[in-house]
């Protein structure tokens, strides 16, 4: 058995992640949820003899905390920002690639994407590998996210009923562009230039829904859109978690929307390819609390402890 210390409760991944992973019958699980609560070195010995590691912490503690873990046999998993663009840390991934796959199951230290970066890479990683953009090709991205991005302050703030007017509406962030994820984006796909983000959140609780609009004319090879969900199909077409839509028909199937929250409560990831012989739009749609969050801590514990990558997660 599996020993699984879950080490703070800040951000979002906390909130659903003790409720993934405590049926196991493969983990021992230990949660931590306040320093206050055990002596500085009885936390020092938890953390050093661990199986595994889930900082949920700001990126500041998870600063400190890092060298308290001495045993190089444990493995950390870290759900913050503060290593994702380091290179002695794996990017928490997958679905980039097989070896990415092979990379986190071997890794002692692995950090969790950002879910408006899951997004734009899983639609971005396909066209690069198979050379359909150019690495320097300007990006545009949009997303709408759900109220539980913002985690437990924010909930209450958008669940308070005396709350501004203002919170029941979508409400744009990042207004100066200067955003972590487009370092993160440009980390993961390796791409030359900082791509626009604009970030929406919105009136309901989980659910994201990030779209990238395209004029094939800019890219290496001049597709129509549905070859270009060809590549997709193919690129993805052996990842359990991830189901490209059908091309025709898919807008009418959907009634002409696309909401965002239309995956809350799943760790699966849904893409979709729209468009003609001149402009494309490519779109993901999941849940941040799921892919985006908790789901992906437990699919990449899985890969890092050697069982099942999909336990927990479908």
């Amino acid at each position: 058995m599996k020993k699984v210390l879950i080490d703070g409760h800040y951000g979002t991944v906390n909130l659903n992640l003790n409720k993934m992973i405590m049926g196991r019958d493969d983990l021992e699980i230990i949660y931590l949820e306040s320093p206050k609560k055990v002596t500085e070195q009885q936390r020092v010995s938890l953390l050093n003899t661990a199986d595994i590691v889930i900082l949920c912490q700001s990126a500041q503690t998870v600063v400190e905390t890092v060298p308290l873990i001495t045993n190089p046999g444990v493995k950390v998993i870290d759900t913050s920002n503060a290593f994702r663009l380091s290179p002695s840390w794996v990017y928490g991934l997958p679905e980039l690639s097989p070896e990415q796959r092979r990379k986190i199951a071997n890794a002692r230290f692995v950090s969790l994407p950002a879910p408006m970066a899951v997004g734009t890479v899983m639609l971005v990683n396909p066209l690069l590998k198979g050379k359909i953009m150019p690495p320097y090709l300007p990006l545009y991205v949009n997303s709408v996210v759900g109220y539980s991005s913002g985690g437990a302050n924010m909930i209450a703030m958008y669940e308070d009923p005396s709350r501004p007017r203002s919170y029941s509406s979508a409400r744009q962030y990042g207004l100066d562009q200067n955003i972590l994820q487009q370092k993160e984006i440009m980390h993961a796909c390796g791409i030359s230039y900082r791509p626009s983000l604009n970030p929406m959140i919105d009136d309901y609780p989980n659910g994201i829904l990030v779209t990238i609009p395209m004029h094939l004319r800019t890219l290496s090879k001049r597709l129509h859109s549905k070859q270009v969900w060809e590549t997709f199909k193919r690129f993805y077409e052996h990842e359990p978690l991830i189901t490209v839509e059908e091309f025709e028909g898919s807008i009418d199937g959907l009634g002409g929307f696309l909401d965002a929250g239309g995956m809350a409560g799943s760790n699966r990831v849904q893409i979709f390819v729209f468009g003609d012989n001149d402009i494309c739009l490519l779109a993901a749609r999941f849940d941040n609390l799921g892919k985006g969050g908790a789901g992906a801590v437990v699919q990449n514990m899985n890969l890092m402890l050697g069982l099942d990558e999909l336990k927990g997660v479908v």
